[in-house]
């Protein structure tokens, strides 16, 4: 019986990871395929959903400055922060309305804080999808002196860099791919 690893990412402005992850299962079930559905990310929008989905709210300022609330994760002592849920292009009314040049990152900073708060010892910020071209300097003005990062670990994932985080921060679908590769094919 064919076997079908369902693995994408979104597709920007159309589905979710999730459902397009879901179709691709649908449409291959419906043939009698195997089905093993992981969806990734790359480190945009989504990022927190592929990683179990938010569990948390924080109350901080939007790319614009109004406040807003922000989703995101804290899973045991590992919190899973998503750039575009507090200083996100869609946010800011999308490329046709964003002013990028008066965008900011404080809101992903304040998301950061809310996670040292809750007594995170590793910080994942999924950043991509931002509406600010500051570089996230919001978030660092905030979080330059806070002491509390001394004793933690700050990840930044981005699909510049994935060969290194996809490992560790996608392990659980990461893990499902693996099986199948390993159950179906030796590999």
């Amino acid at each position: 019986m064919p076997e079908v690893i369902s693995a994408p990412d979104k597709w920007r402005g159309s589905a979710t990871a999730g459902e397009v992850a879901a179709a691709v299962a649908a449409a291959a079930g419906r043939n009698g395929w195997t089905v093993d559905v992981a969806p990734v990310s790359d480190g945009g929008e989504g990022f927190v959903d592929v990683l179990g989905g938010p569990n948390r709210v924080s109350r901080v300022h939007g790319p614009d400055g109004r406040m807003l609330d922000a989703e995101w994760r804290m899973d045991g002592l590992d919190a899973f922060i998503e750039m575009a849920r507090a200083s996100g292009l869609s946010l800011a009314g999308g490329p046709e309305r964003n002013d990028t040049l008066a965008a900011g990152a404080l809101g992903t900073g304040e998301l950061v804080s809310e996670a040292l708060a809750a007594g995170a010892q590793r910080i994942v910020v999924g950043l991509g999808g931002s509406a600010s071209t500051d570089g996230g300097l919001g978030c660092v003005e905030l979080l330059r002196d806070d002491r509390r990062l001394r004793s933690v670990e700050l990840i930044g994932a981005c699909e510049v860099d994935l060969g290194r985080v996809a490992l560790s921060l996608l392990a659980r679908n990461l893990a499902t791919v693996r099986h199948a590769l390993d159950a179906g094919h030796g590999i």
